[in-house]
């Protein structure tokens, strides 16, 4: 048994015998010196002493106070540092390589791709149809911040054609050429995909193309709708005889085309081989389907010295999506367009299909197709009933192939109210430009029954051919045709037009095909 007054094993107590309460942890490190010792030496580790430090000093001269106190551990705080840093240090290590493991993997083309890679296909237009086994151009512009190595064409998933690029063009556009053949009738969706030196790739936007069977020597026939009131003659053109009319909302069988697509062979009522002036039909499918008619009839002798009927009034109001703007507005149609000088000009003629003339600034463009978007405004003067404008627009690069279109748009913006807002956007077909001829009113000679006018040419070559004089007073149009062959350089005879009655200044006209060559003005007197 323990003496109760010894020192007890620090594992057994002595029932019934009384201890003190246990000191407070010491602040002096176990295992070193006691606070007896530290005190001792001069130079204590601590400023301050604790409060509680006289509380426990009666059991100083206990002999197991010393033992008590030097069995009590005080954990270093240093260490609660050192395992603070080795966890950072961990975490630290850890996001490095799951970093590095990320950087590996990750995906080409970011940061260090192209800034800027745009593909668009400019030509074929969407929905062209495009004849089986023929070739199509399919013109692409493309612009990179780096080399573009490749550019190939697809039509769905299948590759159809590719070039590759060796030469980087100083500003980094490209332009190319790409051919297209398809098989097989039906519908395609097509694009083109860029590669740069770097392997990164850009689609361009898909075009949508119908591959059709080839007309061939088949005549073809297509169904259409007449938008607009419109006189039917015997021949393509204004200077044919009056064999009928057509109201707007009727269906018409289309069977041909004049090769200036200016006119359509229709069969309406029963009655074939009529023409009508291709602005006043809507074709319900493409015109490619149709054949191209050569021209038997002559004009009829309704054409000569004979005033212009004022149109009387239709006896139902012909549909319009708005309300009608009045008689007195005019009617915008493009009628014509043409290349000259070498394909380097555009010429586009706009007619007045309205009995009210119309005096004023004009907005006239082209574009689509393979033209360039270009848009003119123009001080136009345009007589009742056929009175024209030739608006000339420059064509970069010019077009030297057959086959290429334009898209010709009047009054874009409707800032001029028409009779008619469905009829001033016209695609015309273009053919290859050769010298052209170019007719010019020398004289004009007002005499006291009639007006004498005679014409020149200064251009290529004119075939024979229908030539129509127009003198045109206030609402009164007269005029008178003949039959003429010019060479360059060459003045033809007078053609002699009836003077309409009443005096002011008159505009002198001249026509071939229905377009305005040349005119003037001259003063009647009375």
């Amino acid at each position: 048994m323990s003496d109760r007054h010894g020192t007890p094993p620090d594992d057994e107590f002595v029932i019934g015998a009384s201890y003190p309460p246990p000191p407070p942890p010491s602040p002096f490190p176990t295992g070193g010196a006691t606070r007896d010792e530290e005190w001792d030496g001069g130079e204590p580790d601590y400023d301050d002493q604790s409060e509680d430090d006289g509380e426990y000093a009666e059991f100083e001269d206990e002999p197991w106070f010393d033992d008590y106190e030097d069995s009590t551990p005080v954990r270093q705080p240093m260490f609660y540092v050192f395992v603070a840093l080795a966890a950072l240090v961990g975490g630290i290590v850890v996001f490095l390589l799951f970093s590095l493991v990320n950087g590996d993997d990750s995906p080409s083309g970011g940061d260090d791709g192209p800034a800027q890679l745009q593909v668009q296909v400019d030509s074929p237009s969407r929905d062209r149809r495009i004849n089986i086994g023929a070739t199509e151009d399919v013109i692409v512009q493309a612009t990179a911040s780096e080399s573009i190595t490749r550019l190939e064409l697809f039509a769905g998933d299948r590759s159809i054609d590719s070039i590759e690029i060796t030469e980087t063009p100083p500003d980094n556009k490209y332009s190319a050429v790409l051919k297209l053949v398809l098989n097989q009738k039906g519908t395609y969706e097509i694009f083109v995909r860029a590669t740069t030196t770097t392997g990164a790739t850009k689609d361009s936007a898909k075009v949508r193309v119908i591959a059709v069977e080839p007309v061939g020597e088949k005549p073809q026939t297509i169904k259409g709708r007449v938008v607009a009131d419109t006189t039917l003659r015997s021949g393509p053109g204004e200077e044919f005889a009056d064999v009928g009319a057509l109201k707007a909302g009727e269906e018409v069988t289309i069977l041909g085309k004049s090769r200036s697509l200016e006119w359509l062979l229709v069969e309406a009522g029963g009655q074939a081989g009529r023409w009508a002036r291709r602005t006043a039909i809507d074709p319900l499918d493409t015109l490619d389907l149709v054949p191209t008619r050569d021209v038997t009839p002559t004009p009829g002798p309704t054409a000569t010295n004979t005033a212009v009927p004022s149109p009387s009034p239709s006896p139902s109001p012909s549909p319009s999506a708005s309300p009608s703007p009045g008689a007195n507005a005019p009617d915008f149609v493009p009628t014509n367009a043409v290349l000259v000088d070498g394909g380097k000009t555009l010429k586009v003629t706009v007619a007045n299909n309205s009995s009210a003339a119309y005096n004023g600034p004009l907005v006239v463009a082209v574009g689509g197709g393979d033209v360039e978007n270009q848009e003119q405004v123009v001080d136009a003067k345009l007589a009742a009933s056929g009175g024209a404008v030739v608006v000339e627009f420059t064509v970069n690069p010019p077009i030297t192939e057959s086959g290429k279109k334009a898209l010709v748009t009047v009054d874009p913006k409707d800032a001029v109210r028409e009779l008619r807002e469905d009829n001033n956007v016209t695609n015309f077909v273009l053919l290859p430009a050769a010298e052209s001829p170019k007719i010019v009113i020398q004289t004009a000679e007002v005499k006291p029954d009639r007006i004498s006018v005679t014409i020149k040419n200064t251009g290529g070559a004119l075939s024979a051919t229908s030539v129509t004089v127009r003198v045109t007073l206030g609402s009164q149009t007269i005029s008178n045709s003949s039959t003429v062959a010019l060479a360059k350089d060459q003045v033809a005879p007078a053609i002699e037009v009836a003077r309409p009655p009443g005096t002011g200044a008159a505009t002198v006209e001249v026509l071939i095909g229905g377009q305005v060559q040349a005119s003037a003005e001259v003063q009647l007197n009375p």
